[in-house]
């Protein structure tokens, strides 16, 4: 039709203007992925830095991973609002792609990149279907004096519960060279609740290290992080 045509050719520079803005601009999101595979297993943190305040699931309630580094026996905090007495890295920057969040930050003479990968492809069912996040980082060091450099980094069973009163049972496992922590509730009641306001209660949340990793897996309370600072 002649008319709908005229229409649509002097429309169409109209819908690319604000997209070609948009695609500019910095993303600021107004929180941040971390581990997110459904509403009931998912950890964001809503802060500016990851520093600020403790991760959350979505419906806030905390859900607290923390982190720190040590650099020539010198600690610092990276991620999470605790211990506050140990000094934070700074934050220099803050990347989210489709399937990664990544972290850069600063301290010591060290730089840190952390990055958290969820593998959501939807070309592979497979791998989508897998509820694992993988943590990764990576230090580097500005010119000089070689560092030594040592990171922490802590999960709360408040990941596999969907309230603080509820009883944890855990477990130290190995398969395929993967030795992990497991964490799950005593109660395993699949699928036994239903609602918006909820976390995971069912199953287990476990912490991985990957074979030959030269890290080691414990298990205490919020203590650890000072005796590693």
């Amino acid at each position: 039709h002649p008319i709908l045509q005229e229409f649509t050719v002097r429309f169409l520079p109209l819908l690319l203007l604000p997209v070609s803005i948009w695609a500019q601009a910095e993303l600021r999101p107004p929180a941040t992925p971390l581990i997110t595979h459904d509403p009931y297993f998912s950890v964001w943190s809503m802060a500016d830095n990851l520093t600020s305040e403790d991760t959350k699931h979505w419906t806030e309630t905390p859900q607290p991973l923390g982190g720190l580094i040590r650099v020539d026996g010198k600690a610092f905090r990276f991620m999470g609002a605790d211990p506050e007495e140990v000094p934070v890295m700074k934050q220099v920057s803050l990347t989210v792609t489709p399937t990664r969040t990544i972290y850069d930050f600063e301290a010591a003479g060290v730089s840190l990149r952390l990055t958290f990968l969820t593998p959501a492809f939807a070309a592979d069912l497979d791998v989508l279907s897998r509820p694992v996040t993988y943590v990764i980082w990576s230090v580097k060091q500005a010119a000089g004096t070689p560092r030594m450099v040592d990171v922490f980094l802590d999960a709360t069973s408040q990941m596999a519960v969907n309230s603080f009163d509820q009883k944890v049972n855990w477990s130290r496992i190995r398969s395929g060279g993967v030795s992990a922590l497991r964490a799950g509730s005593a109660v395993q009641e699949v699928l036994a609740r239903s609602g918006d306001n909820l976390r995971i209660d069912w199953g287990h949340f476990y912490l991985a290290l990957p074979p030959a990793s030269g890290a080691e897996l414990a298990v205490g309370t919020s203590a650890m992080q000072m005796q590693f600072a």
